[in-house]
């Protein structure tokens, strides 16, 4: 079922798909699941590069692509419920009805822990998921399900940041506190997210995603 999955939501613009074990987490988070489906899709060179040079707010690309992932997500609960199995998809659409707390903007379970959890990246200064292979550059989506799913979990990556403060330096709400993420820490100690407003500049201009628009813009 996994390689059949895989096929079709490359088919439908999937970049990566990662399986994790979630069975060892509270019941609150993993809602009674064993399995979590990662799904991601990388925002382009060429959208990083225009940002990048304009120095502009522009959602175009990232929106589609959040809202591109949530679809195909809620496509991937479908597809295996209909193998018999449970499956709940971590779209914005279903979270909002009781699983996002709109409170301290949290859900139980983020789609970046399911990510650590991978071995995808880790936690930014910036609070944002960061890849070796992507940067930030990346939406993602999350699938819970009870289906008899191979798994992948590796070890958590500790942040790669070092010394860097860029997007530290360059938000223009100075949200981004400059502190690097440990296990269990506070997420308000790394960024105040009431007060960010989405202008995707830490996302943009983080080292490791200009790294992955140099590597891979068509020249």
């Amino acid at each position: 079922m996994l390689n059949e999955l895989i096929t079709e939501l490359n088919k439908r613009g999937i970049n990566f798909i990662k399986t994790v074990d979630i069975s060892m987490l509270s019941s609150k988070e993993n809602m009674g699941y064993g399995v979590a489906i990662l799904i991601g899709i990388n925002l382009s060179p060429g959208y990083i590069f225009r940002l990048s040079k304009e120095n502009i707010s522009d959602h175009s690309e990232f929106g589609v692509k959040e809202h591109l992932a949530d679809e195909l997500a809620e496509w991937t609960a479908d597809f295996i419920i209909a193998k018999g199995y449970k499956a709940f998809a971590q779209s914005e659409r279903n979270l909002i009805h009781g699983f996002f707390d709109e409170t301290t903007k949290t859900t139980s379970l983020p789609h970046k822990k399911i990510a650590m959890l991978a071995g995808l990246g880790w936690i930014g200064k910036s609070n944002l998921l960061v890849t070796k292979e992507y940067g930030s550059a990346l939406c993602m989506c999350t699938v819970l399900t009870n289906a008899p799913i191979p798994i992948e979990n590796q070890s958590i990556i500790m942040p790669k940041c070092g010394e860097c403060t860029v997007c530290k330096d360059i938000c223009p709400t100075g949200v981004i506190h400059g502190s690097t993420w440990k296990p269990g820490m506070n997420r308000d100690l790394i960024v105040d997210v009431y007060h960010c407003d989405g202008c995707l500049k830490c996302l943009i201009n983080c080292p490791w995603t200009q790294k992955y628009m140099q590597n891979n813009i068509t020249k």
